[in-house]
């Protein structure tokens, strides 16, 4: 059920319907706080308001709880769009985005971070 929902909730960010997107996220309860897709969704929404750094928070939480490439290739989206190219092309390179992501989460302050 939860991926049928989500599913659905992608299909509206796609369709740009992103006031109804965000209301089915809304909607949604706190079994969803770990799940990266829903993080992900989350984060599309705070990109298409141009809230980038709620994105981008959004989007470090997520990889907190699965890696994709989708996540970071939006992160390297945004902080393209920020000005940081040197950052942008380090996130998109699959050689260099760990160890990016983990620097730039040790220099970010109230980055949740999973306990293992």
């Amino acid at each position: 059920m939860k991926d049928n929902v989500l599913l659905r909730i992608n299909k509206l960010v796609e369709e740009k319907k992103i006031d109804e997107a965000q209301f089915e996220l809304l909607k949604l309860g706190p079994e969803f706080l770990e799940n990266p897709e829903y993080l992900y969704l989350r984060s599309k929404v705070f990109f298409y308001f141009r809230l980038y750094y709620l994105a981008i928070d959004m989007l470090l939480i997520s990889l907190e709880f699965g890696q994709n490439d989708k996540i970071y290739n939006l992160i390297a989206e945004i902080y393209s769009i920020l000005g940081n190219k040197e950052l942008s092309k380090k996130l998109l390179d699959s050689n260099l985005r760990a160890s990016s992501i983990n620097s730039l989460k040790n220099e970010m302050s109230g980055i949740y971070r999973k306990k293992i």
